[in-house]
């Protein structure tokens, strides 16, 4: 077995050695906290259930296995305390039996052909292992090159692996210094060197380049492993860490950084030389024409479907210098991203492949068919977006997308291909910029009177920024200008901060770095169309009045709070504390409208979401707000207002699995709600999924379960309205919509984001 620690909390991850790349954890079957759960492997997800502790037993050099799923009430231990070969491992109480005591020895990591490897840590070499010299640099787990990511030429610049194309970004310069440290010159004008951000020595110190400055930030030891592989030891850490491809992960734009020096495949490096030993970019060029626009791996990028308004169609991919098409079905060849040029200028890239949208050979004339070709500098491959039509609210709905190297041309829809055609904003050069995986209010729709609501789109159309503290967060979330503002670190503050939060903008937390401890978001002035996505949102449990409220939109049309986890507490400590609490995770109110909550993860707190104008002299003046979605959550140990207590407005929830509960539902003033497939389990106390029939609420409910029968899903007064008159949408049964959220809801560390749309 090989060990991941969890910094945040001192728990480990247990992969087996028998799965190469650790994408697969020891886990607990459900994520339960029962007597009797079967231990499994199970793929990484981050969760509760795949968190042990090592607690040591009385016997000597013995450990106990506390399983956080039950809180580290439990451990693991042998079934019936057998000791016949097969016997089943399972979840049980501490109790302190031999079969629940484990011994850890050192073992030979398996070589890639499944037999032993007798030599898993390389070892030092006294004489040079590398030359000077250009080189590539390959990871052995994954495959990928280490290069700068976008090939961004600046400080900072983050450094990634990505599929070799023979770009500069994926040039490095060995010089040695003597002893085996080297240093590593990337192939970009600046000729920067490979750097440890701040010169960190802990797991998951980013690396980056930056300017030459002879520290043991940009120093490593070069150790040879028996297969020829390298690995690289950081002289900033003493040489106890290495460079690590996070997470064992095969990805494109997966991280680099430091972990502690184990010697694994994902800290294994070939290094491919170019040839030549001039210190100035050696090696053949090749042909840019296949190179990819590199996309920061460091995050989730977002990504769009563009759907063409004269044929309902999205504009999808195809291979390199081939013709853009369009097509009904969702696939990732009809996924794109962009990437930011500048003042409205952008690359538009496929998901699928990597490639950019152009028109053919790069010659931007008139009736010039568009294609997917190899990124290079040609302004033919840049696009001006810009609303040609907004909806009601006020937001872009309608798009044209005019070519940067000869702006009477836009982006026109021709047959079942593209060309560039005179830019007459007709229907056919117009187009719905949609954000994948986006289900509900807060996507494209009908509003309640049957007119077009445009998608929320966040800061999509802006310039990509990384946050490092509140003064960062703060100074970007101000304001219309749209921005993508990646959480690059966990952020903490010793007092509830408030950050207030303009328009257009989109939150994205980075892998592994994305706790915002005691920061809450106001989106309360002249605020909307915002994305708040992969964070992790935690709090003091003292912070606890009723305005003490992490996530607060009350102004504003479009929100969508997507793979968010708010981790709430153990509601069993500070009881004290708990009786008091009235504090929320998120509240949505006054006119505010159009909201999608989805594939977030809401743990213990006693209340969850509140929902609409907070008191009961809103008629008239709130009526009908929010409209709001609630899809595909998970809901643990929230002990009321899960989903939520609503009021006023329209609301559609369907697929979430609450679990551990007292009160589910709190329908109230004039709401109207409209229920699918939701699966409730293990209430306690009252237990009820629903709870009143106060003030002229309405309720209707389809298929969704309840593991106590004795409670009932019942209906109140009568519903006349249905989603599917505002929007498309598919559901799963409820039992399946359980299986969706333990697996996906919530924030990663790795990976990319599944979305129920997949």
């Amino acid at each position: 077995m090989g060990f991941r620690k969890n910094n945040s909390n001192g728990t480990f991850r247990i992969h087996p050695a028998t799965d190469m790349s650790g994408g697969k954890s020891l886990d607990v079957a459900n994520g339960s906290g029962n007597n009797g759960t079967n231990i499994q492997i199970h793929n990484n997800n981050g969760y509760p259930a795949q968190n042990f502790k090592l607690v040591k037993a009385s016997n000597d050099g013995g450990y106990y296995l506390m399983t956080e799923s039950s809180g580290f009430k439990s451990c693991v231990e042998v079934k019936d305390a057998s000791k016949t070969n097969g016997a089943n491992v399972i979840q049980y109480q501490k109790l302190g039996g031999d079969n629940q005591v484990w011994f850890f020895e050192s073992a030979p990591w398996p070589a890639s052909n499944g037999k032993s490897n007798n030599n898993p840590q390389p070892k030092p070499s006294s004489s040079n292992i590398l030359s000077n010299g250009w080189y590539y640099i390959k990871n052995i787990n994954s495959q990928k090159y280490v290069e700068v990511t976008n090939g961004k030429d600046a400080n900072g610049a983050n450094v990634a692996q990505f599929q070799g194309n023979d770009s500069s970004c994926q040039k490095w310069y060995v010089t040695n210094l003597g002893n085996n440290y080297i240093t590593l010159k990337t192939g970009l004008p600046s000729g920067r060197m490979m750097d440890v951000y701040n010169g960190e020595n802990k797991d998951g110190a980013n690396v980056q380049i930056f300017d030459r400055n002879g520290a043991d930030a940009q120093t490593f030891k070069v150790v040879k492993s028996s297969n020829g592989a390298v690995c690289l030891l950081s002289k900033s850490s003493g040489e106890t860490k290495a460079l690590d491809v996070y997470g064992s992960s095969a990805d494109n734009n997966a991280n680099l950084n430091l972990w502690t020096y184990s010697g694994i495949p994902c800290q294994q490096f070939l290094f491919e030389a170019i040839g030549g030993g001039s210190s100035s970019q050696g090696g053949a060029s090749g042909n840019t024409s296949g190179n990819k626009e590199h996309v920061d791996g460091s995050f989730p990028t977002q990504q769009i479907n563009m759907v063409n308004c004269q044929n309902g169609k999205m504009v999808t991919g195809s291979s390199i210098n081939k013709g853009v098409s369009s097509n009904a079905n969702s696939s990732t060849a009809n996924r794109w991203t962009v990437s930011f040029v500048g003042n409205g200028v952008f690359k538009i890239v496929n998901v699928n492949t990597g490639y950019v949208l152009a028109p053919s050979n790069n010659n931007a004339s008139n009736g010039a068919s568009v294609v997917t070709t190899g990124s290079t500098s040609s302004k033919a491959q840049w696009w001006v977006v810009k609303a040609s039509k907004n909806d009601d609210q006020g937001t872009g709905l309608n798009y044209t997308i005019v070519n940067y190297a000869n702006q009477s041309l836009a982006l026109t829809v021709s047959g079942n291909g593209y060309v560039l055609a005179g830019n007459s904003k007709s229907a056919s050069q117009s187009f719905r910029i949609n954000s994948y995986g986006l289900e509900g209010f807060g996507g494209y729709c009908k509003d309640m009177y049957g007119r077009e609501k445009a998608c929320t789109i966040g800061g999509l159309l802006g310039e990509t920024v990384k946050v490092n503290n509140v003064s960062e967060l703060q100074k970007y979330a101000n304001g219309s200008t749209p921005y993508t503002i990646v959480i690059n670190n966990n952020i903490s503050a010793n007092a509830l901060t408030k950050v207030n939060v303009g328009r257009n903008k989109t939150f994205i937390g980075s892998y592994g770095r994305n706790t915002l401890y005691n920061i809450h978001f106001r989106n309360i002035s002249n605020s909307g169309n915002n994305i708040y996505k992969n964070i992790t949102f935690s709090h003091d449990v003292r912070i606890n009045n009723n305005d003490d409220i992490q996530m607060y939109i009350s102004d504003g049309p479009n929100f969508w709070l997507d793979h968010c986890t708010w981790t709430g507490h153990d509601m069993y400590k500070d009881e004290n504390i708990h009786h008091n609490d009235t504090d929320k995770f998120v509240y949505v109110g006054l006119k505010a409208s159009f909201v999608t909550v989805s594939a977030c993860n809401f743990g213990g707190h006693k209340y969850g979401l509140i929902l609409g104008y907070p008191q009961e002299n809103g008629r008239g003046t709130y009526d009908g707000y929010p409209c709001m979605t609630i899809c595909n959550n998970y809901f643990h140990s929230t002990i009321t207002r899960a989903p939520g207590l609503m009021r006023y407005g329209n609301y559609h929830v369907y697929n979430n699995y609450i679990y551990d509960f007292n009160i589910g539902y709190t329908p109230y003033t004039d709401c109207t709600i409209f229920s699918e497939k939701n699966c409730f389990e293990k209430g306690k106390q009252a237990g009820a999924p629903i709870n009143g029939n106060g003030n002229n609420s309405h309720f209707v409910d389809y298929g969704s379960t309840t593991d106590q029968s004795y409670y009932k899903i019942y209906n109140i007064g009568t519903v006349n309205w249905n989603p599917s008159s505002n929007y498309s949408y598919k559901t799963r049964n409820a039992a399946d919509a359980k299986a969706w959220a333990l697996s996906n809801a919530g924030s990663r560390s790795s990976g990319r984001l599944a979305y129920a749309v997949d």
